[in-house]
């Protein structure tokens, strides 16, 4: 039952050519990537339905919807391959590895690319027939790098940073109408949040715009997804060079669902002779009997002190 609810979300909401960059197109936080993996022969299927307003050569203001999806499937804990759909702009494919598995005193490293197809207007920046927008940078082939750090054993809040720099889809041209200018092109990043330990609260900058959303996890299986993008327009629609004909100019409210299924196999190493070795428990486990230790000190402090 859970399966046509994706097809739903992702293929029968009306599709509008001239749609942009959208929130959960691609597997990751909102318009940005993860380095989390799925487990090995696990797979995720995903997307969402995106409105926002658009003025026409009236001035009138029309609401227009627009859906993207995805699927993947993880590969022996250290990579993930898959593909994309926007719409009309079509479909493409993706791919993902990590170079450095995240631990309580290291960062996690990925690299991956998306878009990877021949037409460089893939995701309808640069509209042909269209003279408000002009994007000169291609972005099919993104190419990106990110490292990921989970700062909630140090700072005893649950927050997670993730910092990063891509080509294509991840540039701002200086000579595009797109809100704020990014100082550093190519770099994008994210902070996230966990109220609990189903949601997440997400932030990110994602080389072009200001996105901001959130994850609950229904189970371990299903998690619905929003999220408001490019809220810099928010900010910069009284400026005199915007322009709300544009659709890359307008502030866009994103609903997704994803699904996972799997993983099919339990075997998750590459060397299929080598056992399964749960370091991350094993760090975790040796940190709290640290803080043990010294909780246990510090009691025996107390007690002196008070005696």
């Amino acid at each position: 039952m859970r399966l046509p609810l994706v097809t739903v979300a992702v293929v029968v909401l009306p599709l509008i050519a001239f749609a942009g960059g959208l929130p959960f197109s691609h597997y990751g936080l909102l318009d940005t990537p993860s380095a989390d993996l799925l487990k090995h022969t696990e797979i995720a299927i995903g997307g969402g339905g995106t409105a926002y307003s658009i003025e026409d050569s009236t001035g009138a203001s029309n609401m227009n919807i627009t859906a993207a999806g995805y699927l993947e499937i993880g590969l022996f804990e250290r990579g993930q391959i898959g593909g994309t759909y926007l719409g009309e702009a079509g479909f493409s494919g993706t791919a993902r590895g990590l170079l450095l598995k995240e631990t309580l005193s290291r960062p996690g490293i990925s690299i991956g690319v998306e878009n990877i197809i021949g037409e460089k207007d893939y995701e309808f920046y640069r509209n042909p027939g269209d003279s408000l927008y002009h994007y000169p940078n291609a972005q099919n082939f993104s190419v990106y790098a990110l490292i990921s750090k989970d700062f909630s054993y140090f700072v005893s809040f649950p927050m997670c940073l993730n910092i990063g720099f891509g080509t294509g889809r991840f540039t701002q041209s200086s000579e595009a109408a797109d809100g704020w200018d990014n100082p550093l092109p190519g770099v994008f990043g994210s902070v996230l949040i966990h109220p609990s330990i189903v949601s997440e609260v997400i932030v990110e900058w994602d080389g072009r715009d200001l996105n901001a959303g959130g994850v609950y996890r229904l189970n371990n299986y299903v998690s619905v997804m929003t999220a408001a993008s490019e809220l810099e327009h928010l900010f910069v629609s009284n400026d005199s060079t915007s322009n709300g004909q544009d659709v890359m100019q307008n502030t866009k409210y994103t609903i997704g669902l994803q699904v996972n299924i799997g993983p099919f196999l339990n075997r998750t190493e590459l060397d299929p002779y080598e056992r399964l070795r749960y370091t991350d428990d094993d760090e975790a486990l040796e940190l709290l009997r640290e803080y043990r230790a010294r909780a246990r000190e510090e009691i025996q402090e107390m007690e002196s002190t008070v005696n």
